[in-house]
């Protein structure tokens, strides 16, 4: 998912350089990694240079909620894997870890330091109505969403979860990292 509207940063998160790279293309790397059908959400065509479908929200200005739809609407497949452009130091073994846990009738969402994340979680597509119906009634909390309906909560306690799941919202963050990544 990169179709946030990145108000912190100020520019789009996902193209933003970290070690001269796009935010992006660090997740990118490690969904190759194991071989998974990646789509991008997101309402800025510069996105087509990664040579991946790129999707405009269905429904725009709905947040996380109008990209998970979107990602549904989009897919021929029973689950959908989020994950947030502006996580770059997750990892191929994190995401193999989530979709070994998947199954087509809950949502598995990764937790961390006792929160949940909803932008590094699997989907089952048979929600696809229920979103539609959150969407509509406004509601669009991801966490609430995921509460809400058959869920099982995943911690990642054990892994570097305090970098992997390292969000980079504003130009300092960025500069922390870079230099972390560095060292």
């Amino acid at each position: 998912m990169a179709g946030g509207k990145s108000s912190r940063m100020g520019r789009d998160k996902g193209l933003v350089p970290l070690n001269e790279e796009p935010m992006i293309l660090h997740v990118l790397r490690e969904l190759e990694i194991l071989k998974i059908s990646t789509k991008i959400i997101a309402n800025n065509a510069a996105y087509k240079k990664f040579k991946l479908p790129v999707y405009s929200d269905i429904i725009p200005e709905k947040g996380p909620m109008g990209g998970l739809l979107t990602a549904m609407e989009n897919t021929g497949a029973e689950m959908v894997l989020l994950i947030a452009c502006d996580m770059p130091f997750i990892t191929a073994n994190a995401i193999e870890r989530l979709l070994k846990n998947a199954d087509k009738e809950h949502i598995i969402a990764s937790m961390s330091n006792q929160k949940i994340n909803p932008l590094f979680s699997v989907y089952p597509v048979i929600l696809k109505e229920e979103i539609k119906k959150s969407i509509a009634a406004g509601k669009l909390k991801m966490t609430d969403f995921i509460l809400k309906n058959q869920h099982v909560l995943l911690p990642f306690e054990d892994e570097k979860s305090g970098k992997i799941f390292n969000n980079i919202n504003t130009e300092t963050e960025r500069k922390e990292a870079e230099k972390k990544w560095k060292d």
